[in-house]
């Protein structure tokens, strides 16, 4: 069956969820400036208990949308034990630019379907790619939010295969320290998390960094993400958190 059918089934699963749910809201700062809001959705999968659906939407708010239109939605179905990647789709959009792709892990076959389709508009022509991996891989957000599953210690690293596009990368992120964080949310003591390549490059384009902070309880939540970007420093700050 061609990736495409098979991943129109899995759209469809995507809409069958269960109720239990966990959502995460974030204020979005640019440059000190908001610029928007991020909504982090966790939900049970209602066909297979083994499995959960993850949502990411991000947008700009209306007076951004005048001068640079940003959109990112990514959906998600992972292991639940270990927040292990299944099932990918993502479209972002910057001001003209866009990419949207697909991908589906066989961990049978040990390989990623990667389907590449931000040209199908202009271009019929459609890229696709079998990607090879050994063991299980992530999706970075996957793994923010399955750390906080895990209790955190000073001095603590973590590794981790995560699939981006054409790419398998390693990760590896480290507990550095402990210190008081103030969010919309709340003000406390946080640990503060560093991912960075596990062969000491920067992980992200341009010289870019990341660092995460979780709540320093029994919760965990990670109430601040900042990253480092070509043109300056993107944060998410917790506005809200709650389940139901």
């Amino acid at each position: 069956m061609k990736i495409y059918l098979i991943y129109y089934l899995f759209l469809i699963s995507t809409l069958l969820i269960a109720d239990n749910q966990k959502k995460y809201i974030y204020k979005t700062k640019f440059k000190s400036l908001n610029v928007g809001t991020t909504e982090i959705n966790i939900q049970d999968h209602i066909e297979d208990t083994e499995k959960l659906i993850i949502t990411i939407e991000s947008f700009s708010n209306k007076w951004i949308d005048l001068i640079y239109k940003l959109r990112h939605h990514s959906s998600l179905i992972v292991n639940r034990q270990d927040y292990a990647l299944l099932n990918l789709s993502q479209k972002v959009q910057q001001a003209d630019y866009l990419d949207s792709y697909n991908a589906i892990v066989d961990y049978d076959k040990s390989v990623v379907y990667y389907e590449n389709l931000k040209n199908l508009k202009n271009e019929p022509k459609q890229e696709s790619y079998i990607v090879p991996i050994e063991g299980k891989v992530y999706d970075p957000f996957a793994i923010i939010f399955y750390l906080k599953n895990i209790p955190l210690n000073l001095n603590q690293n973590h590794l981790f295969n995560y699939y981006s596009k054409k790419n398998i990368k390693t990760l590896k992120l480290d507990v550095i320290k402990k210190e008081f964080v103030k969010t919309p949310h709340s003000n406390q003591q946080c640990f503060l998390v560093v991912p960075h390549a596990a062969n000491n490059e920067y992980l992200l384009k341009n010289k870019g960094e990341m660092k995460i902070w979780y709540t320093a309880d029994s919760l965990q939540i990670p109430i601040k993400i900042q990253q480092k970007m070509r043109h300056g420093v993107m944060e998410l700050l917790l506005l809200d958190y709650y389940e139901k």
